[in-house]
């Protein structure tokens, strides 16, 4: 009967759930201190799990969103190779995701279209911890993936809502079945999940069902995911515990027949050197693979350099129009296309935000569209506008490079 192992680790706490033909067989949690190793932890939970000796299950991991990033990323390279695109995505990884002076481990990405994916990432030295302490476990890591991604299996409903510390998360899913919208947003510290429905399955440990729901969808993550990270990706995932044993007894009988038999060992000899010559061939036609593959990365990393060179900073030109508003005025959605850029705010006078905007640099003909509508707000009465302007990229990208001068 299959059983596997699922880890849920969040802001404050870890829980594990142990999943035999379906049915959760066990449940566990452990709470983080301030100054708990989440290793520690993790291996302490591990500990008092009623695994079997053997065979022992294998475990995946599932990563909240206050330590995980999930992405949909556009404007790669217009392909549709994952291979390629992972290969792009991973060399940029600063670009893409937030580094906080830590290493990033990406995952493979899973591709929604033409120079567009899914893509998650990790910081290394906890991949790491976590990693080392399954194995000393004695556990096999078969997957670590943003919990977001295994929602679906352990939750009933659609969107569905998850909240990690002051995280909180809204998953949508298209008629597919796969990853449509993730939104994500600050909230005040909850204590759990327990307002959400769990499926049957997992609805039959009790009132806190819901709580699990991520270590449940851990350990019914499906073979091949492109969003779980490997651990032989990450660094210091180093080999199996088993595997040097059993090197040194194999090493150990081959020494033992050489001696006594000396002709089944030369016939052995000649049979090693066959295989030799064919991995030999097999290698050649493999490095010419990754040849080509090289060259293929190569011009794709190209074209990523090109593109990021005459793109400019949108994340700056939000920055500059927010900090152009008049006093007492919030941005409620800011889009930009190649034609231009909108944003709806709200204000105490509409007319008001017009000359603000059109000094901002970059920015071009500015004008309200659509209706002006009242709101009230807090108790004050605020204007609610739609405006629409031009971007000069030249201007953006020429303000952008003079910033980046001024921070070094």
């Amino acid at each position: 009967m299959t059983f596997s192992l699922g880890v849920g680790v969040a802001a404050g706490r870890i829980r594990a759930v142990a999943v035999r033909g379906g049915a959760v067989a066990w449940a566990g949690e452990a709470e983080l201190g301030d100054a708990r190793d989440i290793g520690a932890a993790l291996g302490e939970l591990l500990a008092s799990a009623p695994l079997p000796r053997w065979p022992r299950p294998p475990v995946a991991l599932a990563l909240g969103p206050a330590l995980s990033q999930l992405r949909r990323i556009t404007g790669l390279p217009q392909v549709a190779d994952e291979r390629l695109l992972t290969q792009v995505v991973r060399e940029s990884a600063g670009k893409f995701f937030l580094r906080n002076g830590k290493p990033l481990a990406t995952t493979r990405v899973r591709v929604v279209g033409y120079g567009e994916v899914w893509c998650a990432a990790f910081e290394q030295p906890l991949v790491d911890a976590l990693a080392a302490a399954c194995r000393a476990a004695g556990l096999t890591v078969r997957g670590i993936v943003p919990t977001v991604a295994v929602l679906h299996r352990a939750l009933e409903g659609d969107p569905l809502a998850w909240r990690d510390g002051e995280v909180r998360v809204e998953v949508e899913r298209g008629d597919d079945g796969e990853l449509a919208a993730v939104r994500r947003t600050r909230a005040p510290a909850s204590t759990g999940n327990d307002g959400q429905t769990p499926v049957p399955a997992l609805a039959r440990i009790g009132a806190s069902a819901a709580s699990f729901a991520d270590a449940y969808g851990a350990a019914l993550l499906r073979r091949g995911e492109p969003l779980a990270l490997e651990p032989r990706q990450g660094e210091g995932a180093g080999p199996p515990p088993w595997r040097l044993p059993l090197a040194a007894a194999a090493l150990a009988a081959s020494l033992a027949a050489a001696a006594v038999l000396p002709v089944r060992a030369a016939r052995q000899a000649e049979r090693g050197a066959l295989a030799r010559l064919a991995r030999v061939s097999t290698a050649s036609a493999a490095a010419r693979e990754a040849d080509a593959a090289e060259r293929r990365v190569t011009a794709a990393l190209a074209e990523v350099a090109a593109f990021d060179h005459d793109r400019y900073a949108q994340t700056h030109l939000l920055a500059d129009l927010n900090r152009a508003l008049p006093v007492g005025s919030a941005l409620l959605s800011f889009k930009v296309d190649s034609a231009g850029g909108s944003v709806v705010a709200l204000t105490p006078s509409a007319s008001a935000v017009l000359g603000p905007l059109e000094r901002v640099p970059g920015v071009r003909g500015v004008q309200i569209v659509g209706a002006v509508t009242h709101e009230v707000v807090a108790g004050r009465e605020l204007e609610r506008v739609s405006i629409r302007f031009g971007i000069g990229a030249a201007e953006r990208r020429a303000r952008d490079r003079a910033a980046a001068g001024r921070a070094r």
